[in-house]
Parts: C-alpha cells; structure tokens; sequence
C-alpha cells in the first residue's frame, strides 16, 4: 500500500508542475487586437449630361458608369472628371469636393459649339438627290451639311437612270467627313447580285419568260429563282420539292408551267406544286437533263446524257443507239416527224420518222462536234452554237436547207454557249468571251465589260422580254438587264 500511494503522490506532483509551466508560457504572449476601423468617406458627385449615355471617367480611369450616374464614397479633393462617347471630343472637367459633400454636376454637350460636325457628300455625276435617315433634305450633290450631331447616318443618293447608293456615314465632332460616290448609270444596263439585289446567286445557267413576263432564272446552286421586276423568289431543296439546286434548261408549256431539267431529273413547278419527274416514276434513266422542248401535238421532248426521250402525258418512250451517240445538248423541233439534235461529241444529227440520222462534221464543215445550243429564225434557217474540242473550234453556224454559213465570234477557244432569236430577228448569243448579237443582216455587236456596262464576259444564256429588254444570266455575276433599243 505505501509503494501505490508513493507512485500516485509523485505523478501528481508532476501534473501541478506541468500546468504551471504552461501558465507562464502563456502569460508570455502578445494578445493582439483589431483596430477601430475609421469611418468610410461619405463625399458624393452625382453627373448628368445632356445628352445622356457618356463613359464617365475618373482621374483617367474607366468607372464603367455612363450618365446619368453618381461617383460615391470618395473623399475631399480635387477629381479630374472626363466624359466620352463615341464620335464625339471628351469633355473633361475638375470637380473640387469638400469633405463628406454631395454635389451635382450636369454638362450640356448640346450646347458646345464644338461638338458637331459636318458631312460633305458627292457624287458623280453630280445632281443627286440626298435623303438622311429615310427624310428628303430638298439638296443635291455636291453639298455640305454643317454642324450636324455627332453620329452615324443613313444617307441615299438618288439620281434619274442611275442606281441608288446608300451610305452608312459618320459625323465626328469637329470634323468634315467627306462621302464621293459614283452612281451607276442604268440608262443601258442594270445589274442584280447578291450585294445589291435581292437576287439568291450570282451564279446562273437559264433563263426563260412565262405568258405574263415573269422571268424564271436557273442557278448553279440555288434552285430556281422568279422574278417578276418586284422582288427575287427562291425555290430550292430547302423550301420546295425541286430535285436538286443545279439547273441545267427551263421551258414553260402551254399551260405556263415550268420545267425545269436538272442533274436529277424534271420539276413541273405550276406556281404552288410540283410534279417531279426521275427514274423511279419515269422514263429518265439517266436523269441528267439539258434540255425540254414541245411539239404542237403536246408532246414533251427531253434530251437527256444518254437518250432521247418523248412524254406524251401519260407514256414514256425513250430512243437511243448502242453506239452512245445520245448525249442531246438541245433540240429543235422542225415538223411532227423531224427533230434537229445538238450533241456533246458527234456533231448534229436528225430524228427523222424516229430514226436516227447524222450531218458529219468531216462532210459539212461547221466549226466542231460539240452543239451546245439550237435556235431558228425568222426565214426558217436553223442556227447551231458550237464549243470548242478536239475536231474544231467554237462559233456559230446556220443551216439554210442545204448547206452551213459559220461565223467564229471572238479567238478559236469561245465557248458559244445559247442562242435566242428575237421577234425582230436579232441572233442573241451567249458567249465565254461577251454577250454578241446579230442583226437581221446579220451585222455583229459585242459587248464586253471593257465597252459596256455588261458585269461579266462569261455568258450562259439570255431572253428578250415583252417590254423589249434583254435578260442575261452570267456565270459568276448575277443576272444583267440591257435596255437594247428595238
């Protein structure tokens, strides 16, 4: 019992000594406080300006506040205040504060001389009409208009026989922002693309007028596009049952229809439906399509790249020869029992009585074996275009009942692409190298873009409308209208 009693008495000694150690060390310690924090400044400025929406800047730093709006919690003292806004000079100003002040500032931006500016526009030629944001000024160009607000304006300038210009201008405080435009003339030719017409391509291939002058314009890309003189209507893939948006030959019916040959087939478009035409529900096989024209018993003519095809309404008949000589760029229909076939690589032939016959290149002489295109005249004399190949050049040829007239229309490697006979006998031909024609005497014209207003020399085909102007589809330009006197 006392060995127990001994060991509890020493360990318990140690535990006093233990925790008075640790007393004495914590007594040692710094104890820290927190500070009285001292009171936030109360000054205050409140801006405004008229007008409002300025970047208030303080002592050259960005607040991210725009006036009306106050700067708070600041303390006494002189602060260097800038207002900024795009287009107009800085206001700057110095705001002296006393301590805990609340004070207002309003800068009037309108009534400082130096903040407008002037527009100066132009034109040529001069005597454009001006109007600004929608409103007529009652001023022509040239003119200058003095101390405007600072800004951007949406001006036009309209002039007889010329296209509108529209121009997004700035005006600048202090400043004279100066604006030439030259207008272009469309006393002759008038031009729609994609940057200055409603028009959906630049790149087209057909065209053809209905029975109410509606022009039906075939793309590359973009379907098949209307345009009644109004607006440009679109229809593609995207928005209607067309096969494909690359269109080869446009016709319309007797009924004003509208065919359309394309990569995949025919769409009948009437102006609300289709009617489409492929090798599942018709006899087009294959499906690539260049050309449709009709008889006067109601018959469809299809030249497709591999046959020649009749649609009656109901039947399909299809002829070809094994030696694959049917690849039909165009037809021309002579009489119920003949047809004149342009073919892409063995020269002219005929479908007489349903039977196939040749005009040998090597015996007649026209310019080579590719016809791109069939047209006929007012005496009845049957016009070919050719392409440049491996047995000719390109040009133009007619057939007079006996024998062919060749004219080759610009170097040996012209692409003749259309022809399109007019009312008056004009010959109007769509050329890689210009847009020619020829006169009932056949007298040539041609226009290119180094003597005429023509936006391309690349021509895939044309139309003359009911009102006497010439319609041009251009390869990579959009669509051209020439006001060709008759």
């Amino acid at each position: 019992m006392k060995t127990t009693l001994k060991i509890k008495t020493r360990f318990a000694s140690f535990s006093i000594l233990f925790y008075i150690l640790i007393s004495l060390i914590s007594c040692d310690k710094e104890v820290s406080h927190s500070p009285v924090e001292s009171e936030a400044p109360k000054g205050f400025i409140y801006i405004s300006s008229t007008p409002s929406g300025f970047t208030i800047f303080q002592n050259g730093r960005n607040t991210g506040r725009l006036t009306p709006d106050s700067i708070s919690y600041i303390e006494a003292g002189d602060y260097d205040i800038t207002l900024k806004k795009k287009y107009f000079k800085d206001t700057s100003l110095v705001v002296s504060l006393a301590e805990n002040q609340k004070l207002s500032v309003s800068v009037d931006i309108v009534s400082n001389p130096s903040m407008y500016g002037n527009l100066s526009l132009q034109s040529s030629p001069v005597g454009a009409e001006i109007i600004i944001n929608d409103s007529t000024t009652g001023k022509i160009t040239p003119f200058t208009f003095s101390s405007l607000f600072p800004g951007e304006y949406g001006v036009r300038l309209k002039l007889f026989n010329h296209r509108d210009e529209e121009i997004n201008a700035v005006v600048q405080s202090s400043e004279t922002n100066i604006y030439s435009e030259e207008l272009r003339d469309t006393s002759g030719w008038v031009d729609y693309q994609l940057f200055n017409s409603g028009i959906q391509s630049n790149s087209l291939t057909a065209i053809a007028l209905d029975h109410n002058n509606v022009k039906w314009i075939g793309s590359l890309d973009k379907g098949l596009i209307r345009y009644d003189e109004v607006s440009f209507l679109n229809y593609d893939m995207t928005n209607s049952s067309i096969p494909s948006n690359r269109i080869n030959c446009i016709s319309i019916d007797n009924q004003n229809r509208i065919w359309v040959g394309t990569d995949f087939g025919i769409g009948i478009f009437d102006g609300s439906s289709w009617i489409i035409y492929n090798r599942n529900n018709s006899g087009l096989s294959p499906e690539l399509v260049y050309t449709i024209k009709f008889d006067n018993n109601g018959n469809t003519w299809i030249g497709t790249s591999g046959n020649l095809v009749k649609f009656d309404g109901s039947d399909w008949n299809v002829y070809n020869e094994p030696a694959g000589k049917d690849w039909i760029n165009d037809i021309y229909i002579e009489s119920e029992s003949k047809l004149w076939l342009g073919t892409k690589s063995d020269g002219i032939r005929t479908f007489i009585n349903e039977n196939f016959d040749s005009l040998l290149h090597s015996e007649y002489g026209y310019p080579s074996n590719t016809i791109s295109s069939i047209g006929v005249d007012n005496q009845n004399n049957i016009w070919f275009c050719f392409l440049p190949d491996s047995a000719g050049s390109g040009g133009v040829s007619y057939w007079n009942g006996s024998g062919f007239n060749n004219f080759f229309l610009g170097t040996s490697q012209n692409n003749v692409n259309n022809i399109f006979v007019d009312d008056m006998n004009n010959k109007w031909f769509a050329t890689s190298e210009g847009f020619i024609v020829f006169d009932a005497q056949n007298n040539s014209t041609v226009y290119r873009t180094t003597n005429s207003l023509i936006t391309s020399n690349n021509i895939r085909a044309s139309v003359r409308d009911h009102n006497g102007n010439v319609w041009i589809t251009t390869y990579a330009t959009g669509l051209n209208k020439f006001k060709s006197p008759r």
